[in-house]
């Protein structure tokens, strides 16, 4: 073989490189449901789209806005329902209770014959596109709507006649180790003392953390931002913080304190940042705050403020069972859970003229829960990834 060769074969190598990190980067622009379809296109860009490394371009371009990746939010109902926010607030033509139902979607929830399933689910959390479940009595699932896998994960350690009482729980992504981790937090009340399960994705296995200093929880569900899951506790003197607990290092690391003395509750994520609902006394209004400068007290801003007037005869009532879940360019999304069995969505539409319009009902005969996530490619089981040898 001449050198003349070997520089045609060194050209046509390079151009094939250039040909493929070009279809790579088109292909991580695209929404994940685009992309299923895509993997039947050829045995190359089915292995494409299963690498590990494409996975985490196309997460990092849905996280920068490159790629299409609306929240989306899920009724955990057997089927569960997905309600797509952007669709919804396109869907301007809907009035009364049937509006929205074009944005919302039935989703197929994959549960092994090898555990019992009596339609209840607890939502532990969410996080790159993986909603994190438990399955009552004793399974634990990792589930990706957009992709459909889940993965059951081992059964976590037994806790029996310790004094320990389930009490919290969190789902959230540790970058320094590449790892997705479960918390399931116990807390018991006279020893004045808080045990922790952590499984790592990773590993596949649990770990126990003993001992660690009692605070009372006001919420179960920890939020992640930051690297850390978040939840509001009470202070022994009263009032509330926000604690956190870092998931490289697997401890509190801090406590963050909130924008004023007021009644706060419903903590929400918000463009990366976190936020929290305050009813100020002797008013019918509901204001979200937003720390925008993470950990410093002094960033705390009011970003929404809107009075239920002109919803509810009965504001206290309707305070206690209304939850505002996501905000929008131009509103506010709420899961109204007014009366025992009958749960309700309503869209604050317009803030500006306080104004609400109900878009989804949703009727059943048992209480469920809610999740907001976006599509992904990530995967609920981290061994299923590829090499970065792509077949030709």
């Amino acid at each position: 073989m001449g050198d003349g060769d070997l520089v045609l074969k060194r050209a046509h190598t390079d151009f094939g490189d250039y040909e493929e990190d070009v279809i790579a980067e088109i292909l991580a622009r695209l929404p994940v449901k685009s992309l299923m379809r895509f993997r039947c296109v050829c045995k190359s860009w089915r292995a494409l789209i299963s690498e590990s490394y494409f996975v985490k371009k196309h997460l990092s371009y849905g996280e920068r806005g490159i790629t299409e990746s609306t929240p989306r939010f899920i009724f955990m109902l057997d089927p569960p329902l997905s309600l797509d926010f952007e669709a919804l607030m396109k869907d301007d033509d809907c009035d009364g209770a049937a509006g929205g139902q074009s944005a919302v979607t039935q989703l197929d929830f994959p549960v092994p014959k090898t555990i019992p399933d009596y339609g209840w689910r607890v939502v532990i959390g969410s996080c790159n596109g993986l909603v994190c479940l438990e399955v009552p009595p004793e399974a634990i699932m990792l589930w990706n709507p957009g992709t459909r896998d889940s993965k059951v994960l081992p059964k976590p350690p037994c806790v029996i006649n310790s004094g320990f009482n389930y009490h919290f729980f969190g789902f959230g992504y540790d970058s320094a180790s590449d790892d997705y981790k479960v918390i399931r937090g116990f807390t018991n009340d006279l020893a004045k003392k808080i045990m922790i399960h952590i499984f790592s994705l990773k590993t596949g296995t649990w770990r126990v953390l003993k001992d660690i200093d009692y605070v009372t929880f006001k919420t179960w569900q920890g939020l992640f931002l930051n690297g850390a899951l978040h939840w509001l506790y009470n202070l022994p003197e009263g009032g509330s913080r926000i604690l956190a607990f870092d998931l490289e290092a697997e401890k509190f690391h801090k406590t963050i304190p909130l924008p004023c003395d007021d009644w706060f509750y419903d903590p929400l994520i918000h463009k990366n940042c976190l936020c929290v609902v305050a009813s100020p006394t002797g008013n019918d209004s509901f204001n979200i705050w937003m720390m925008k400068e993470y950990g410093v007290k002094e960033s705390w801003t009011e970003v929404v403020q809107f009075s239920v007037e002109n919803y509810a005869e009965d504001y206290y009532e309707f305070r206690s069972y209304c939850t505002p879940v996501c905000i929008l360019e131009n509103g506010v999304v709420l899961n109204d859970k007014m009366g025992e069995y009958e749960h309700l969505l309503v869209v604050l539409s317009n803030l500006k003229e306080k104004t609400f319009k109900h878009v989804v009902e949703v009727a059943n005969s048992m209480e469920f829960m809610t999740v907001i996530y976006r599509e992904t490619l990530v995967s609920p089981d981290i061994h299923t990834y590829k090499t970065n040898i792509i077949c030709r």
